[in-house]
């Protein structure tokens, strides 16, 4: 049984359009809760993507408060 290890798919980018902070706060969190929703425990998931994806939807919405006021 050899266990090969394979390095992580690398993407890059085609293109790209600027989106505001709230757009992209909104975006994230629906995927947030749709990675969530189909994750279960007994997979025994990684948590470190949700945790990062959770830091960065309250970092976007910090930018978001900050920027209306």
């Amino acid at each position: 049984m050899d266990d090969i290890a394979h390095s992580p798919v690398r993407l890059q980018a085609a293109s790209s359009v600027p989106i505001s902070s709230k757009h992209a706060l909104f975006l994230i969190n629906n995927f947030l809760d749709d990675f969530q929703a189909r994750s279960t425990p007994s997979k025994g998931s990684d948590t470190s993507i949700t945790a990062q994806l959770q830091k960065l939807s309250k970092a976007l919405e910090e930018e978001c408060i900050r920027q209306s006021n």
